[in-house]
């Protein structure tokens, strides 16, 4: 009693509140007017009707079936609180009922009438879309083919490929009809570019699909390592190349400095570097007894690999 008295009091003071509440109170008569008026009548809306296909696991689509189907639909008012209030039903399609040959076809005379079994006994289809459905389909064997990947992959300049491109798989089943299976020997993923990297690349890429086939899977996991670069150095026994018997090569110093950037996984391995001189690269003519020092082996992950001199003083010693 204590509100109602409050409610009061505010209305005989406060005009303005007064008027409001007058105005609402208009409003939810005209409310409930306008909502058994159109509840009552009929009216035409369009639902999305979700579609699946039953089909048996030996065969594949060669194209896609349409995940719903605009239905616009006639009825009274108060029956379309249904579909606000529960789940659209599925519109469940049998391949066998639709097949001719390797075609799935049904058209718009066939869908009502299969939609008619799922919707409102009372409700009337005026139209779907899209008007009807033909897909192709196949019941032969996948052909296996090979995977190409086209991928750009450019690492920051103080990182480095440390490896090759590594896929998930290498082939993927394709399937079609018969003439079109005979024409396809590889598919191809979509283009990947990525550059300044400065970890891993792991993508999921998309093959790209191919008219009247289909592919699966329809991705393929791909793996690119990349490692970041250390500067490093590392002391090399310089090795004596093509003496003939009996000639010894004697080499001042004997060894040389070697720097080059490597991958930080690499770092506590052996240098795996070797640095030569070739005998038959000395000039006996030249007044200078130095001979050219040249790399001899390196693992291809090292970059910007120098020696601290490119060259070494000789002696020749000949065994009698």
């Amino acid at each position: 009693m204590k509100l109602l008295d409050k409610i009061r009091e505010t209305l005989r003071e406060k005009p303005r509140a007064r008027s409001f509440l007058l105005y609402l109170f208009f409003v939810v008569i005209s409310a409930i007017f306008w909502s058994f008026l159109t509840f009552n009548s009929d009216v035409q809306l369009d639902i999305e009707v979700p579609v699946e296909l039953n089909m048996p696991n030996n065969v594949h689509l060669l194209s896609k079936v349409p995940d719903t189907l605009t239905v616009s639909v006639r009825d009274r008012g108060y029956r379309f609180l249904i579909y606000f209030f529960h789940k659209t039903p599925t519109l469940k399609l049998k391949l066998s009922d639709y097949s001719d040959g390797n075609t799935f076809k049904i058209d718009q005379s066939h869908l009502k009438k299969a939609l008619a079994n799922v919707l409102n006994k009372h409700a009337s289809i005026v139209s779907v879309l899209p008007e009807s459905i033909s897909i192709k389909f196949t019941d032969l064997p996948g052909k296996k083919v090979p995977v190409k990947t086209d991928i750009i992959v450019e690492p920051r300049e103080d990182y480095t490929l440390f490896g090759a491109l590594i896929q998930s798989q290498d082939s993927v089943l394709v399937f079609s009809d018969a003439k079109t299976l005979s024409e396809i020997n590889e598919v191809y993923t979509y283009h990947v570019e990525e550059t300044d990297l400065t970890d891993t690349l792991r993508r999921k890429v998309a093959i790209a699909p191919i008219n009247g086939a289909a592919i699966e899977p329809r991705t393929i996991d791909i793996m690119v390592p990349i490692e970041k670069l250390k500067q490093q150095t590392s002391t090399v026994k310089i090795a004596v190349r093509n003496a003939p018997p009996g000639v010894k090569m004697l080499l001042f110093p004997g060894d040389v400095e070697v720097s080059y950037r490597s991958p930080v996984s690499r770092i506590k391995d052996d240098a795996g570097i070797t640095t030569v001189v070739d005998y038959n690269s000395v000039d006996f003519n030249s007044p200078s007894n130095k001979v050219k020092v040249i790399i001899g082996e390196m693992p291809a992950v090292y970059q910007d690999v120098k020696l601290s001199h490119d060259s070494v003083e000789y002696i020749i010693e000949k065994s009698r």
